[in-house]
């Protein structure tokens, strides 16, 4: 049976004394999750699956044009992936083996494998969970997240819908994934925390599965949308200005692009909604009435929150002026190393206000981030990536298709290219170029299929390891990494189809078909 209790939420004053900021309403107590039949079924059978696949690859003879290390490199991700995806075993082992087997079996050198951990994602993700923590102990997140529920949480739809538009509103003024991603994960955390979203009801584990799985599509469908929002799209206009002599504005780009991100928000939000159901929950009137009371409560900001957000505020000015730091200050400030002071900042005695016993660093993550990131920087390393992509269209015959027929094909291949590239800025330097080069020998006009191909480089929605904004919200726990992949997979189906449809309409309405 299922009990409930009532508590208190009581904050640091910064002085060692503790205030009552409010109650929460009645908060069942945590329920282990049980495993469904299905998913018993895929931890059961992972591990042995891992090992037939891992095993056939092995043995197999090496494919013209793959190097022995590029086919080693490859069994050992389609080990680990089936793995992940099974969870057949902990995710965190899986990427310990991955971290053995890589210079074992002559896929990767030793070094280059475990200088994963010192890879930039690692210590952003550290100094993330540090800021994090800093913000919920400060109790500045907790205000956010109260803020935005009282105001706008009526729902369990109009809270996803806030922070969807919340995520494509700031992706104008800071131009990267990762920051925006660490600006929004403590008040999505405190927002969990204020819906009481544990492992109570289904209904209550969705939401916060698709709070999490949202914020990942969120982030990177509105980058889509803004050519500035992420270095690797300005890499990408750059090609096409340099291959074909058409410059590409952040206007048109945007007239372009923005719609289809819009709609596509639209289609992620209808999609998550199909398959993890929250039921149509509201907040009572009696719970939205304690919910303003709590945050009456907090009163004026005190101390320790006025220095959290001076360290929050500045921390986000740095990301989004990381353009102008030369101009500003002579030198430039990478988007790791502002987080990484911030985090210093708020760990600092006397001027911070967090001990490191209280930064709540998923460790287990950062494992499960390193064997990730090495299994897939092998494929880029080994040629496997670039291998797998001459193949696909070597074997389509693209130079004979149909204008439309190849639209579609480059369309779909740019969008699912990240499970075999994973670098925004690999896969543009890669796709671009080559796009360009295919259209020009069939007889295209080479804009018509590398912007619209451009639109999807930041579609990396689909597996934790494949982006920093992924690892970042997969660190909750709320989803599995077969979950991001199934509505990562139905989003992009469904985007693909969006972009099918513009080019017979906004595209060719705008000139860039």
């Amino acid at each position: 049976m299922v009990t409930s209790k009532q508590y208190k939420i009581k904050q640091s004053t910064g002085d060692g004394t503790k205030r009552r900021v409010g109650i929460l309403s009645s908060v069942p107590a945590k329920v282990k999750k049980q495993k469904s039949p299905f998913e018993m079924r895929m931890a059961y059978f992972g591990l042995p699956a891992a090992l037939v696949a891992l095993t056939l690859i092995w043995t197999m003879r090496t494919p013209a044009g793959l190097s022995y290390s590029g086919k080693m490199a490859m069994g050992i991700f389609a080990f680990a992936l089936i793995l992940w995806v099974s969870n057949g075993i902990p995710n965190y082992v899986t990427s310990l083996i991955v971290i053995f087997l890589l210079p074992a079996a002559g896929a990767w050198t030793e070094k280059a494998t475990l200088g994963v951990f010192g890879y930039e994602v690692i210590w952003l993700m550290i100094a993330a969970f540090v800021i994090a923590s800093g913000m919920e102990k400060s109790g500045l997140a907790k205000r956010l997240a109260l803020f935005l529920v009282t105001r706008f949480g009526k729902s369990v739809n109009t809270v996803l819908i806030v922070l969807m538009v919340t995520n494509f509103l700031i992706a104008f003024v800071v131009p990267s994934t990762t920051a925006r991603a660490v600006m929004l994960l403590p008040i999505v955390m405190m927002i969990m925390e204020v819906f009481e979203v544990g492992n109570t009801t289904p209904q209550d584990r969705n939401f916060g599965k698709l709070m999490a799985l949202q914020g990942i599509q969120a982030n990177n469908l509105s980058t889509g949308a803004i050519v500035t929002a992420t270095s690797s799209q300005i890499l990408a206009i750059s090609f096409i200005k340099d291959l074909t002599g058409t410059e590409i504005s952040w206007m048109k780009w945007f007239i372009a692009s923005a719609p289809v991100a819009i709609i596509t928000l639209a289609a992620s939000f209808l999609i998550g909604k199909m398959l993890f159901k929250t039921g149509n929950r509201s907040a009572s009137a009696e719970k939205m009435t304690a919910l303003e009371e709590e945050y009456k409560g907090l009163g004026k900001m005190n101390g320790v929150e006025v220095r959290a957000l001076i360290i929050f505020l500045i921390t986000i000015f740095l990301w989004a002026t990381d353009e102008y730091h030369g101009a500003m200050f002579g030198f430039d400030i990478s988007l790791v190393v502002v987080a990484i002071v911030s985090a210093a900042i708020f760990l600092m005695p006397h001027v911070g206000i967090l001990t490191w016993k209280e930064a709540k660093i998923p460790w287990d993550l950062m494992i499960f981030s390193c064997g990730a990131y090495a299994g897939g920087l092998a494929l880029d390393d080994t040629g496997v990536a670039t291998w797998v992509l001459n193949s696909v269209f070597d074997k389509l015959g693209v130079e004979h298709m149909s204008f439309m027929v190849l639209y579609a094909v480059i369309i779909f291949i740019a969008s699912f290219s990240h499970f075999v590239f994973t670098s925004k800025t690999v896969r543009t330097i890669i796709l671009i170029p080559t796009i360009i080069s295919i259209a020009q020998v069939a007889g295209f006009n080479p804009v018509a299929l590398a912007l619209p191909a451009s639109f999807m480089i930041c579609d990396t929605i689909t597996l934790p390891p494949h982006s920093k904004v992924n690892l970042t919200y997969y660190s909750t726990g709320k989803f599995t990494v077969l979950e991001e992949m199934t509505y990562g997979v139905l989003t992009l189906l469904a985007k693909w189809g969006i972009m099918v449809a513009a080019s017979f309409t906004w595209f060719k309405m705008i000139g860039i078909m």
